[in-house]
């Protein structure tokens, strides 16, 4: 099953992905793999094994 993304969290995506690459091309102490975690991430796009720790945060942030 896919999981759909509003079109402007698929834009930023792209465009983030595109900079990852670019960055990691183009400057040596670049790490192609945090990047791309990065640009995931910022799609709200995370690993299954991250779900505790980023509940944890939001838990956090509620009790504030």
């Amino acid at each position: 099953m896919p999981t759909f993304i509003p079109d402007q969290t698929f834009d930023r995506l792209m465009a983030d992905l595109s900079g990852a690459f670019m960055a990691a091309a183009t400057s040596a102490g670049t790490d192609l793999h945090d990047k791309l975690i990065e640009a995931l991430a910022c799609a709200d796009l995370l690993l299954e094994s991250c779900r505790a720790d980023y509940m944890d945060e939001v838990a956090v942030k509620r009790a504030a």
